[in-house]
């Protein structure tokens, strides 16, 4: 009896492991689709003499790609890329809804990997001064789970560019803190609630909290009038916690 329900216990594991691997296969499978639909590189020069048509032919590589993007899904806002990493991934949006593209793929299937997701209380258009992004951080290392490695100051130093790509334009951001924290604000820095910092006095305040909490000293900061972004994913080092790497733009 006893090796009757050990098999029988070894099978549903067995199985539930399968279950798990074929899912991945499928999201990753998925996600390789639309990258190659996206498959248009578009890398910024760091030579100084890039002449204005250079940069009016990159623009407009970018433009082409999202809007043929945009056909094959209208909820596509954007697309977010770390050089040097996995990062590189559609960012969707849907109104009142942020759940939505944590649960499916580009195509509408079903998936636990999900999409990265601009808060719903963000402007679709991209055009705040301040985007929270959404994505969930993946044991297998899809979507955010890489963003880990954010806590080791060697690997931030050398991922500390992140680039965005809109409907109009390719936009270029720095990285200037790294903190962990939690949804709940019982630390003293409830992040969700510095959405809209469009006023000087609460923009002055994430940016102090967040140099104030980063895990490295980072020289670069922001000041208001200038652009954020906020990447977020669960972090499980403590109860609703969340790693933010957050970033200004410099281009």
């Amino acid at each position: 009896m006893i090796l009757i329900l050990s098999c029988a216990t070894f099978l549903v594991v067995s199985g539930v492991f399968a279950a798990e691997i074929y899912a991945e296969h499928i999201s990753s499978t998925n996600m390789k689709k639309v990258q190659s639909m996206a498959s248009v590189s578009v890398q910024k020069n760091g030579e100084l003499n890039e002449t204005e048509e250079d940069t009016e032919k990159k623009e407009n590589l970018v433009t082409l790609k999202m809007e043929y993007l945009m056909k094959k899904n209208s909820d596509l806002r954007g697309w977010l890329r770390i050089q040097g990493t996995t990062i590189d991934y559609p960012i969707m949006f849907r109104d009142d809804d942020n759940d939505y593209y944590l649960q499916h793929d580009f195509f509408g299937n079903s998936d636990r990997n999900g999409l990265l997701v601009l808060d719903k209380r963000c402007n679709s258009d991209l055009e705040d001064n301040h985007l929270l992004i959404h994505g969930h951080n993946m044991k297998s290392g899809a979507i955010f789970g890489t963003l880990k490695y954010y806590k080791e100051e060697t690997y931030m130093r050398k991922h500390q560019g992140i680039e965005l790509d809109t409907e109009n334009e390719q936009r270029f951001y720095e990285v200037i803190a790294v903190l962990d924290t939690n949804t709940t604000g019982d630390n003293g820095f409830n992040f969700a609630e510095y959405i809209d910092l469009n006023d000087k006095d609460t923009f002055d305040t994430y940016v102090a909290n967040l140099k104030a909490r980063s895990l490295h000293k980072i020289a670069s900061t922001a000041t208001y009038g200038d652009e954020l972004m906020t990447l977020s994913t669960c972090d499980y080092t403590m109860k609703n916690g969340r790693l933010l790497v957050v970033a200004k733009r410099v281009g």
